[in-house]
């Protein structure tokens, strides 16, 4: 199945894609896919979203091949490390999975970011893509939807949590000067 093929049915038929996915075979398939998953985020991110970036006016000639070359392999290398925490995490709970599994959850679920880049909206697939984490995990590591959601929830939980007092302090502390 090409990208077009598997990203049907990843972001149409979540719970059948992730209960039929192959739970080792190797990283190719799945890298392949977010690497596309990725590039397509980052070419159209670059042409359509320019106000998420500092810059203002006409973009360098060399910034979008360079986005469309350096957003998959920072993404990948993102991918593998967020996948490591979430198989810890995962383990953590009783979770059954390996971490190969666990790399094609996260890789499969960048099937989101070639729609996410769209202003206003993205969020919804930025949303739907802790829906796909969750799916993922019930049939990789036999752990229920809602605490698999929740784990992936959490380390954004936690900046959170620390983050936002920090940033009460230093207000206080400016309006105090």
């Amino acid at each position: 199945m090409g990208y077009i093929g598997t990203w049907k049915e990843v972001v149409l038929n979540s719970p059948g894609f992730y209960q039929n996915m192959p739970r080792v075979g190797g990283y190719s398939d799945p890298i392949k896919f977010a690497g596309i998953s990725f590039a397509i985020y980052g070419l159209f991110t670059m042409v359509f979203n320019r106000s998420m970036f500092p810059f203002q006016g006409e973009l360098p000639p060399f910034m979008v091949p360079a986005s469309i070359i350096i957003t998959p392999i920072a993404g990948t290398i993102s991918l593998f490390i967020e996948a490591a925490i979430l198989y810890f995490l995962f383990r953590t709970l009783g979770g059954s999975g390996t971490y190969e599994g666990t790399v094609r959850i996260t890789a499969y679920a960048t099937a989101v970011l070639s729609l996410a880049w769209i202003p206003y909206i993205g969020i919804i697939f930025g949303i739907y893509s802790v829906y796909l984490y969750g799916i993922g995990s019930t049939f990789v590591h036999n752990i229920i939807l809602e605490k698999s959601s929740l784990l992936v929830l959490l380390p954004a939980i936690m900046i959170f949590v620390i983050i936002m007092p920090l940033v009460a302090l230093y207000a206080g502390m400016v309006v105090l000067t």
